[in-house]
């Protein structure tokens, strides 16, 4: 039933008392409520001052028409009761952002008390037929009840607002697990949860800091490099094999020559070995060209950029590691951990020539006298020049079936997710990436077009012994496409702008 059928006319006016024995005379207040408020179980809370009115916060979709939430009670609650399940991720995730402004209050029990009875109204960045539409595209590919986990995550360049997050989870607490030996059984928290869960699977937190996202991260070796100077066309001969200067424990399988970590190239035979650039090695996801390319800009260089893009580093190994960045040389395959929302992000702001803002779930907030709240408002920065971001996005093109302003620079051959561009009907820029780490628990897929960024990734959760194989990968490259297509649909087309032609091909 929509909000609107629940909605009446009546209205009914509740007077309490209280009395106190040792308070001379008696004190009373009224809340107003209706029987959407009733609905969802309201139950009516005083405020600090008996003489005040307490008005439930609520949540509006971004155009402001749409009821997402009313915070009548503990706001985490809140979350569980609205009126489409698919919301409550999004919900969540506001929750967890409102908690951490300052503007709301001092702690975070302020914050929360205000939610719950300041009468703020809220509208937030969800577009809720971009959500509709999210879901639909998750369900299509791996439905609710797959012990895999899958999410996906839009959100716009050059503003943060994230306008849609969906997961192939029901919002709700997940069962506990029937027996001790459930864990041992394929069972594992957080993202093992299924179908029901509350862990913020799209979005992080202090409970899930992500998955490995693979090579979509060879994009930010790739515009550190450009950042340094080196051009789109700067040519490595690649090896099958490479040996690099990162040490690693002598006799492990990825070892030579004692203890040097040497990758190898995985994926289409013509790319394993031979002259590549840039755009073709992207495209391809050559590791022994981005490896060296990785040694010569400094991976120190390359784990600040990310950052700077907007790569949290949330886990406490990555934390350690991203301090101290010398010997990270695997960073570039993509295995540290992170999330739908960091990984649509850092391509939003290369889409947003270079700049950054904050992932951001609300677009106005306005107190109970209806004046707008104004440190809520989107916070971005320039973290890049926009030269380098605008040859990064057009490196990008090649793996998701799209053309370099400067003609054929993709190479020969196919790539995974090369029917992005005809499926989406928009210029496009992004990557697919497996977990090559060796066992393929996870892959990603990110793809961005000026107006909009948006990213997935799927992983075993509860299954244990899945793989993500070639048909894997589709289903998620499928996802995220098909999202990007119906978030750009209405809005006018808009292309890339084309690098410097010396940032480009040099010279």
């Amino acid at each position: 039933m929509s909000s609107d059928s629940r909605r009446s006319t009546t209205r009914v006016a509740l007077t309490l008392s209280v009395c106190a024995a040792v308070v001379a005379g008696a004190v009373s207040w009224w809340v107003q409520r209706d029987d959407t408020e009733a609905s969802y179980g309201a139950q009516a809370t005083a405020s600090a001052s008996p003489s005040a009115v307490v008005r439930p916060s609520e949540l509006y979709s971004n155009d402001g028409g749409t009821l997402i939430a009313r915070f009548d009670t503990d706001p985490s609650d809140a979350c569980l009761r609205i009126p489409e399940n698919d919301w409550g991720s999004f919900c969540s995730y506001f929750v967890a952002w409102w908690l951490d402004q300052p503007a709301f209050g001092s702690t975070p029990k302020e914050r929360s008390d205000r939610l719950r009875g300041g009468g703020y109204r809220i509208v937030s960045s969800l577009d809720v037929s971009l959500q509709a539409a999210a879901k639909r595209h998750v369900e299509e590919q791996l439905p609710t009840g797959d012990a895999r986990a899958l999410s996906v995550v839009s959100v716009q360049p050059g503003t943060g607002w994230v306008e849609a997050m969906a997961t192939n989870r029901n919002f709700r607490p997940a069962a506990p697990a029937p027996s001790p030996s459930a864990a041992s059984s394929g069972r594992r928290a957080p993202d093992a949860e299924y179908p029901d869960t509350t862990q913020p699977l799209a979005a992080g937190g202090a409970t899930f800091t992500g998955e490995p996202a693979g090579a979509t991260f060879m994009m930010f070796v790739l515009a550190a490099a450009l950042d340094k100077g080196m051009p789109l066309s700067y040519p490595i001969d690649t090896k099958p094999r490479y040996e690099s200067r990162y040490v690693i424990a002598p006799g492990a399988p990825v070892a030579c020559d004692g203890n040097h970590w040497c990758p190898s190239n995985v994926g289409d035979p013509a790319y394993r070995s031979g002259r590549r650039t840039m755009w073709d090695a992207l495209g391809h996801s050559v590791v022994t060209y981005f490896v060296p390319l990785e040694e010569r800009v400094g991976v120190q260089n390359v784990v600040t950029l990310a950052h700077l893009l907007g790569i949290s580093f949330s886990s406490q190994a990555d934390a350690v590691y991203a301090r101290d960045a010398t010997n990270w040389g695997s960073f570039t395959l993509g295995l540290s951990e992170t999330t739908p929302l960091e990984l649509a992000n850092a391509y939003a702001t290369l889409a947003a020539d270079g700049t950054h803002c904050d992932p951001l779930p609300v677009r106005q907030v306005t107190d109970v006298d209806g004046k707008a709240v104004a440190a809520v408002g989107p916070k971005c920065g320039q973290v890049l020049r926009p030269e380098v971001a605008r040859a990064a996005m057009d490196a990008g093109r090649c793996p998701v079936g799209d053309r370099s302003a400067f003609g054929d620079r993709c190479g020969a051959g196919t790539v995974p997710a090369a029917a992005v561009r005809a499926t989406v009907g928009r210029p496009v820029s992004g990557q697919v990436g497996a977990d090559v780490g060796g066992s393929d628990a996870s892959t990603a897929m990110v793809v961005a077009s000026p107006q909009l960024a948006t990213a997935a990734i799927a992983a075993r959760g509860g299954c244990l012994s899945c793989r993500f194989g070639t048909s894997e990968v589709g289903k998620v490259v499928n996802a995220v496409a098909a999202t990007q297509r119906d978030g750009l649909a209405s809005l006018p087309f808009r292309d890339f702008t084309a690098p410097p032609r010396a940032l480009a091909l040099g010279g």
